[in-house]
This record gives structure tokens, sequence and C-alpha cells, in this order.
């Protein structure tokens, strides 16, 4: 890739390179769970004071947002970058591998918090003659703990009330300089399942006097992928995968009963509600076939991430005078989820991935890898598209 001094980067944003990479590495090495980002919160607070923005903590329980309000009337943009880590035991062959066991920020949540305060610094000490306001949003929990529904739900988009949110993600088929953008539907639903099935245990050489609930669950599983293959339009993206069956503890007993986990995931709430009436319907249909009981215990996760066809656009077009149009991808949707999905139920916004792969080499370790890492390239180029993305929408009557 070009160097980053050639980019068209400003020399404010290219000094505090330095202090990016320290700055992500302290987080890198102190990574906290879902709703545990104390200390995450704490360094975050103690930064947005210090560049005179108006901090409110707690928010969510862990959760921080920091207001720089140029005190001139416009539109209010949000800035979202979520905190947590995930359980997982990280490689140990990089010097700042985490120091917290068995925990890792394996889906590069320390390089968004990093970036987000790489823009509110350079914005809140440059004061660009910007109108409006921006809010730096900094969100736990988004590793399964629905920390951006919580944010919705206590408010983080009013008083002032959001015209416009972006959220940025690492991305490691992707190289560092690129960036992807999906217009629409972007990322899909994802809600998990669990069915439990009693059947009637036994000796394994009657199995006439019993009722297998393994049998039985064996036919679920089966059953299942006709969701897609037979009750779904062939157009339509869905995912049913049973991913764990549990049952038995001998191998001449015919349990008592199974254990099914699943996930579903769409990329339209009409299919995402017509498949889980469709698991219900077969659910209770095998129940009825084999004779056991069966029962569904629904859990319903985040909803379809659907990007603003207009916002999208203008971040195409604000990456593209930075990056080059070659280096904006428009990137087909995922099956993947994301709770800013949330964010963007309230208000237009769009989620968008930058690469953090080397330009050397194939791709970076995927996502939730216990061997995930960055490009740390990445962090002022995340900075800088920050920055021109607040300038773009705050600097124009239109605010896009």
């Amino acid at each position: 890739m070009r160097p980053l001094a050639s980019m068209g980067m400003r020399e404010d944003v290219l000094g505090i390179f330095p202090w990016l990479v320290q700055l992500r590495r302290d987080l890198h090495q102190y990574p906290e769970l879902k709703y545990q980002e104390s200390r995450t919160g704490e360094k975050i607070s103690q930064l947005l004071t210090e560049w005179g923005l108006r901090i409110q903590r707690g928010v969510a329980e862990t959760g921080v947002v920091g207001l720089w309000d140029t005190g001139r009337e416009g539109p209010v943009l949000a800035l979202r970058a979520d905190m947590d880590a995930l359980p997982i035991k990280e490689v140990e062959d990089r010097p700042y591998a985490s120091r917290n066991p068995g925990v890792m920020h394996a889906c590069g949540h320390d390089a968004h918090v990093a970036m987000l305060l790489g823009a509110a610094r350079i914005i809140a000490t440059s004061k660009p003659p910007l109108r409006g306001a921006i809010k730096f949003v900094f969100q736990p929990a988004e590793e399964g703990g629905a920390g951006g529904r919580r944010m919705v739900e206590e408010g983080v988009l009013d008083n002032p009330k959001v015209d416009m949110a972006l959220a940025f993600h690492v991305f490691p088929t992707l190289k560092v300089g690129e960036v992807g953008v999906t217009p629409g539907p972007a990322l899909a639903s994802v809600d998990d399942f669990i069915v439990r099935i009693r059947g009637k245990g036994g000796h394994a050489a009657h199995p006439h006097m019993a009722k297998d609930p393994i049998l039985a669950g064996v036919f679920l599983v089966q059953e299942l992928q006709s969701i897609v293959s037979r009750a779904t339009d062939p157009l339509d993206s869905l995912v049913v995968n049973v991913t764990s069956f549990h049952a038995g503890s001998a191998f001449n007993i015919i349990p008592e009963e199974a254990e099914l986990w699943g996930t579903i995931r769409a990329l339209r709430e009409e299919v995402r509600v017509q498949a889980h009436a469709s698991l219900q319907r077969i659910v209770d249909g095998i129940a009825r076939v084999h004779g056991v009981e069966a029962t569904l215990d629904l859990k319903k996760g985040y909803p379809v991430l659907i990007n603003d066809p207009k916002v999208a656009g203008f971040v195409e077009r604000i990456a593209s005078q930075f990056l080059g149009e070659d280096r904006v991808l428009r990137l087909p949707p995922s099956m993947g989820s994301e709770d800013f999905s949330y964010f963007l139920e309230q208000c237009p916004g769009a989620f968008v991935v930058l690469g953090c792969s080397g330009a050397e080499g194939g791709p970076a370790p995927m996502l939730h890898s216990p061997s995930f890492d960055i490009d740390e390239r990445v962090l002022p180029l995340g900075v800088e598209l920050w920055v021109r993305l607040a300038e773009a929408f705050l600097g124009s009557k239109e605010g896009m």
C-alpha cells in the first residue's frame, strides 16, 4: 500500500500515530468482557474529559458517551465504537498479548476504541469550523450482550437527537487502506434456539419398551434443513444450523432426554419470522410422530442490520476522495450479526468495515481467532476517515 504520508492524511493525524499504537496496545493487554469494561471506560472518560467533552458515564452499565458541541445549530452525528472482549485465550507470541487470562480482544474492539478516541482528540483540539454536535459513543457488550439495544433504550440517540449514526469495524479479509460498505441489509439477524426432547428411558437391548429422544433428535436435525431448502424462497438468505446435540451417558442406556442447540440467521425480517414459525411446526411434528415431548426455547437476538443507502453512498463518496475509488468496495451482505442494528432501527446510518490485513501475504487470522491481530496502520486511517466524515456531515448545509 501507499505510505501513510502520501495518502492525503493531515499532519495532526499522522502525528498521533505512535500514541494510537500505544493506546491500542494498552487496551489490548487489558481486555474486559461484556458489562465489565470498567478500566476501559475509565480510560475513555479521562481522555474525553481532558479534551473538554461533556461526559456521560454508566450508560448501559459501563458505556461512555462524550458530547462535542459546536454551539452552532446543526445536525447531530453519533460515532460508535464497541469496547468488550471475548472469552478466548490469546496466543502468547506478541509483547502486547492479553494479561487477563482467558480474555482477549479477538474482534478488534480495542482498535475501534483507539480510532474513535483519536478522532475525538483531533476534533476537540483542532476545533474545526463546524455546526451541530458529535456524540462519541463507546458501547459495552456487543459480543452477545445487546449493549447497543440497552444504550438506545437509555436514550443515547436523544438529547440531542441524533440525525445520523456510523460505526467502524476492522475486517481481516480486506487490506489496510480498503473500505467496505453494503447499502441496505448488510448483516443478518441472529436468534438462538434450544430444543429439549423428553422420551422414556430404557435398556438398549429393549428399544421397543422405550421412547428414544436421540432418534427423535436425529430426525429433527434432518427435518430442520427443509426450512431453508423447502420453506424459504431460494432468492432469500437464511441459515439454520444445529450446533450442539447432548444426550445419553452409557453404551447400553436409552436416555430420557436429549437437548439440541442451534442458530437462525436471516437478512429479511419476514424470512426470520417465517423461519421461527417453521421451527416450531417441525418441533411439534417430530414430537407427535415419535411419541415424545419436545419444547422449543427461542432466544431472539440482534435484528437485521440495514445500512441506509443514502448514508452508505455518503460514506463511499468521502472514503473515495480520501483513498481512491478502487479502494472503496461494495460488499455483499454477510450472515454475521452486530448490535449496531439497534441504532440503525432508530436513525439513518451505516456500518463500515476497514481492512486491517497487511499488504503482504494472505489475509490476517479471522475475527474471534486466538491469533487475531491487526496491521496497526489501520488506526490513523480510521481516525482520518472519522474526521472527514464528521467534517462533511457537519460542515454542509445539507448535512451530507
